[in-house]
């Protein structure tokens, strides 16, 4: 599968660039900075360029299977939708947050929303423009993020409350959760949740 990368130098990018040429997909990059990406072997491509820059997205996107954008938000997904269906690719994961939907636990759930309301709307407003854009959209909520050595496992549901694993997940676990899920395509209109394994 050819798979473009969205914030392929981020922490979790990084990993969904190095899980995705062992599994043997045509991984492109696109990044504001590509010097950071480091050492580029195995790469099919690397596209320079700002994810809100419609015109750049749309190059980038040109004769892909699929996109993920391993960030989120209103002002990407809106390009992305823009760019892909003008590019005629229809497959998009996106990355989103745990506590978007979620009510429990409640003191939790209020504090992040009260630290970071801007943020968490802002990815409420981009899963919504996904859910009426057309396109072969899957959402991939994770619970908090850490640096860890991947387990090789997570919990996953469709539930706006977690129903088990961890609230810790490290990067390497997301980026293989993400690629699950972009080639799944029963995984195509739903969001799903993403906890690390117990």
């Amino acid at each position: 599968m050819k798979i473009l990368v969205i914030g392929s130098t981020g922490r979790t990018g990084k990993h969904v660039l190095a899980q995705g040429i062992e599994r043997g997909h045509e991984i492109s990059a696109f990044a504001r900075r590509p010097e950071l990406l480091g050492g580029r072997a195995g790469l099919a491509g690397v596209h320079q360029g700002d994810a809100h820059d419609v015109a750049a997205v749309r190059e980038a996107v040109a004769g892909q299977d699929a996109v993920i954008a391993a960030v989120g938000g209103s002002r990407i997904a809106r390009t992305l939708i823009t760019a892909m269906r003008d590019g005629g690719v229809s497959r998009l994961v996106m990355t989103s947050s745990r506590s978007v939907p979620a009510t429990r636990p409640r003191l939790a759930v209020t504090l992040a929303w009260l630290f970071f309301h801007t943020a968490y709307a802002d990815l409420a407003r981009a899963e919504g423009m996904l859910e009426v854009s057309g396109l072969d959209w899957t959402i991939a909520r994770a619970t908090m993020l850490n640096d860890k050595p991947g387990a090789g496992r997570v919990h996953v549901d469709f539930e706006a409350n977690a129903t088990g694993g961890a609230m810790q997940l490290s990067r390497a676990d997301y980026a293989m959760a993400l690629l699950d899920a972009v080639e799944d395509p029963t995984l195509i209109g739903r969001a799903e949740g993403i906890c690390g394994p117990k």
